[in-house]
Order: C-alpha cells, then sequence, then structure tokens
C-alpha cells in the first residue's frame, strides 16, 4: 500500500485539485501508448499461442496414432493368446465336467426311479384298494336311496297321470255326447229340410201342370 498524500487527503475532504493541463496532456499519452503495447502484446500472445498449439497438436495426434497402433496391435495379440488359451481349457473343462455330471445323472435318476417307482405302485395299489372299497360302498348307498327315491316319485307320477288321463276320458265322453247330439240335430235339421224342398218341387210340379196354355191367334 502506497504511502497517503495531499491527493488523497484532499479526496477524502471532498476536494479536487487542478490538474496542470500539461500533466493532463501527459497522463492520456502515457494511457494512449499503454493500450497500443497492450494490443500489440496480445496480437503477439494470439500469433505465439496458435502457433504453439498448432504444432503441440499435430505432435499429440502423430503420438496418439503411434501409441494407438502399438497397443492395438499388442492388445489383438494378447487377447488372441487368452482367448486361445482359455477356450481350450474351458472346452476340456466343460466336457470333463459334463460327462462326469451326466454319469452321476443317470446313477441318480435311476436309483429315484426305481425307488420312486416302488413307492407309486404301492401307494397307488393302497389308495386304490381303500378307494375302491369306499366307492363301492358309496354307490351301493346311493343307488339304494336313489332306488327307493324313483319309486316313491314313480307312484307319485303314476297316480298323478291315473288322475289326468281319468279327467280326459271324461272329457272326450262329454264331448263326444256332444257331438253326437249336434249331430242328431244336424239330421233332423236337414231331413225337415229335405222335406220342404220335396214339397216346394211338388207345388212346382203342380203349377207347371196347371198352367193355361197361351191363345192362339
Amino acid at each position: 500500500m502506497y504511502p497517503r498524500r495531499d491527493i488523497d487527503k484532499a479526496r477524502e475532504r471532498g476536494e479536487t485539485w487542478v490538474v496542470d493541463p500539461e500533466l493532463r496532456d501527459a497522463l492520456k499519452q502515457f494511457a494512449a501508448d499503454l493500450r497500443g503495447e497492450i494490443r500489440s502484446g496480445d496480437a503477439e500472445t494470439r500469433v505465439y499461442i496458435d502457433e504453439r498449439v498448432g504444432t503441440s497438436a499435430a505432435e499429440t495426434r502423430a503420438y496418439i496414432d503411434e501409441r494407438v497402433g502399438t497397443s492395438a496391435a499388442e492388445t489383438r495379440a494378447y487377447i488372441d493368446e487368452r482367448v486361445g488359451t482359455s477356450v481350450a481349457e474351458t472346452r476340456a473343462y466343460i466336457d470333463e465336467r459334463v460327462g462326469t455330471s451326466a454319469a452321476e445323472t443317470r446313477a441318480y435318476i435311476d436309483e429315484r426311479v426305481g425307488t420312486s417307482a416302488a413307492e407309486t405302485r404301492a401307494y397307488i395299489d393302497e389308495r386304490v384298494g381303500t378307494s375302491a372299497a369306499e366307492t363301492r360302498t358309496y354307490i351301493d348307498e346311493v343307488v339304494g336311496t336313489s332306488a327307493t327315491e324313483t319309486r316313491r316319485h314313480f307312484e307319485v307320477v303314476g297316480e298323478s297321470l291315473r288322475g289326468e288321463i281319468r279327467a280326459l276320458a271324461e272329457a272326450m265322453a262329454l264331448n263326444n255326447e256332444g257331438t253326437q247330439r249336434r249331430f242328431g240335430d244336424e239330421a233332423g235339421r236337414t231331413d225337415r229340410l229335405e222335406g220342404r224342398v220335396l214339397r216346394l218341387e211338388a207345388r212346382v210340379t203342380n203349377l207347371e201342370d196347371n198352367r193355361k196354355p197361351p191363345r192362339q191367334q
């Protein structure tokens, strides 16, 4: 921090010093020269940075291409070697494990199937025997009950049918009587009509016989 001057004290009091015109011109020229040097330095700095960045980018790309090419070749060779060895070892391991597992699996399945078949047959025979006895008992009971209920049902149905048949026969008898009565009435009316027709024919015949012959001129 620079030491306090009279100009600082005047600024604190709110006073403004009068600047000499020559000093003002000198300060303006100094500011202009300083800005020119800053701009010139900026241009040179940009040119330098562009040159260094371009050179560095080219060198970096070349280095990366070289390292990537070498690394890719080494990586491919390493992977091919490891994959070949791993594939051979994996096939040998799988063949060995599959052969052993297949033999053990077949032996286990044969043992379990034999035991399970015997147990299954014994269980089925036992359950079938018990179920057959229970089924026969249930069927005999149900059939006996059903036969009794069926006989009772058919007796009720037969009695109802006999009553309906009796009522139907009586209705048919009454209907036949009414029909015979209507037939008798119709026959009587027919006979009366025939008598009237015969009488009319006789009268017509008499009128024709008694008709006088026409006058002759």
